[in-house]
């Protein structure tokens, strides 16, 4: 049995996404873990050698780490697309790293970031008669370049 999720503009033509239970699985095995697992994954990716000095089961949280960044990896880009999906997964964090501090306003800001990017990508891309995928691209290089020029002003 095949649901249909949502339909959008791709490529200047309409689209309809088909996501089987599988898909679901994925995507709700994904968000449980994170959230499950969200203070040792946490502890991994702030600082290893600390979480592995207090007996963290380190390499177990490694591996289930990478194996759920290659799920969300593989579920994005049977959805968006490789440029899309490395653009909205590269382009925040590294805008978010650029003008806030700590762990959590950086995956915060990232997130929202993110969510902006492609909704303005979205919107540009129809007002504009553009693609989708490059619309969003260059809208989140945009707010990159502009997160280095606010670090480059704050010092």
């Amino acid at each position: 049995m095949v649901i249909v999720i949502c339909i959008a503009f791709f490529y200047d033509q309409t689209q309809i996404f088909y996501f089987g239970y599988i898909d679901i699985y994925e995507v709700g095995l994904s968000v449980g873990d994170h959230m499950v697992f969200a203070v040792q994954l946490f502890a991994i990716t702030f600082d290893e050698n600390f979480s592995r000095a207090t007996g963290g089961k380190v390499g177990l949280y490694n591996t289930l780490l990478s194996v759920l960044t290659a799920l969300t990896i593989v579920l994005g880009m049977r959805m968006m697309g490789a440029m899309l999906i490395s653009s909205l997964v590269i382009f925040p964090a590294l805008s978010a790293m650029r003008v806030e501090k700590s762990f959590r306003g950086v995956v915060v800001l990232a997130g929202v970031l993110s969510v902006l990017g492609f909704c303005a990508g979205l919107t540009g891309s129809y007002l504009l008669s553009t693609p989708v995928g490059a619309s969003v691209v260059v809208v989140d290089l945009l707010i990159f370049l502009l997160c280095c020029g606010v670090r480059r002003v704050r010092g």
